[in-house]
């Protein structure tokens, strides 16, 4: 049923030599398909591209320990708006005892190619893990997953329950979109506030470095968009260095929301690209969904 996804091009390979080394590198989970990375794609130059914290597929107030998961109801939203390239935060991967939500979307609304990576244990469901995916109807290369540095601060839960700062990163893969590759970063970053603390404590700025500089080593190679559950607003407060001339823009940024769940969520794109539509749609979760779209 799972076929690993082998990348063909140097440009990943450049990008994994340019990380630190605390990357974890992996190969896509991705469902059955006859077209590998680097094989003939139909050259597309129009992409439909979504961003959705999923939160282990439950539905209503957040961070609702024990409650059962509503995948259906993720796939339906999926197939609704017909993203190409779908960029999920807090899926629930099963340590292998049945499947992984990102598998089960994929199948349930057609996406052949799914790159997956396990962040941390879920504090959502008992034996699961929560993970970082991307689901595309375009092969995917090879992923490299970055780890935060964790400062494993304490907190209380929305419940009073003591809370573990646990792991966030994100991660780096391409898209291939018939002889163009489009680098895509995907990722989660700590929810602070929970925690005591701020993203503009000076105990962070490792943390936005290491996500600006691989963002700028990425756009060198090529078109390039960036998805994350960013946990801080204003964006500008931690990745302005990234948003600076010639580098990325905030698809939302003109953008008026007031649905619930639309803060915090951002997808950032290449300046060489051009933004057609930025729309933002509330939903049953307690994350907005957020689709954009982009002509490279």
């Amino acid at each position: 049923m799972q076929a690993a996804i082998t990348l063909h091009v140097s440009s990943v390979e450049e990008v994994e030599k340019r990380m630190a080394s605390n990357s974890r590198s992996g190969h896509g989970a991705g469902l059955t398909s006859s077209t590998r990375m680097g094989e003939a794609v139909k050259p597309v130059s129009l992409i439909k591209l979504a961003t959705w914290n999923m939160g282990g597929g439950i539905l209503g107030a957040s961070h609702q320990h024990g409650a059962i998961p509503s995948p259906d109801y993720y796939a339906s939203v999926l197939r609704r708006h017909g993203p190409d390239v779908v960029c999920l935060q807090e899926a629930h991967d099963y340590h292998g005892r049945f499947e992984s939500q990102p598998h089960y979307l994929a199948r349930q609304a057609g996406y052949p190619h799914v790159l997956s990576f396990p962040t941390s244990a879920s504090h959502l469901a008992e034996d699961a893990s929560l993970t970082l995916a991307v689901l595309s109807r375009f092969p995917l290369g090879n992923g490299v997953y970055r780890q935060f540095p964790n400062p494993g601060l304490t907190g209380t839960g929305p419940d009073g329950e003591p809370w573990l700062l646990a792991d966030k990163g994100y991660m780096i893969t391409q898209v291939d979109l018939g002889g163009r590759q489009m680098g895509l970063i995907n990722g989660h970053c700590f929810p602070l506030r929970y925690f005591g603390a701020r993203a503009t404590d000076p105990g962070f700025a490792e943390v936005w470095h290491m996500l600006t500089q691989d963002m700028l080593t990425l756009k060198e190679i090529g078109p390039a968009v960036v998805a994350v559950d960013l946990n801080h607003e204003p964006i500008e407060d931690v990745l302005n260095e990234a948003l600076t001339r010639d580098r990325y823009i905030n698809a939302f940024a003109n953008t008026v929301t007031t649905v619930r769940g639309a803060k915090r969520d951002y997808i950032l794109y290449e300046q060489g690209m051009r933004l057609l539509t930025a729309t933002v749609t509330a939903t049953e979760s307690d994350h907005a969904y957020r689709q954009v779209s982009l002509v490279l």
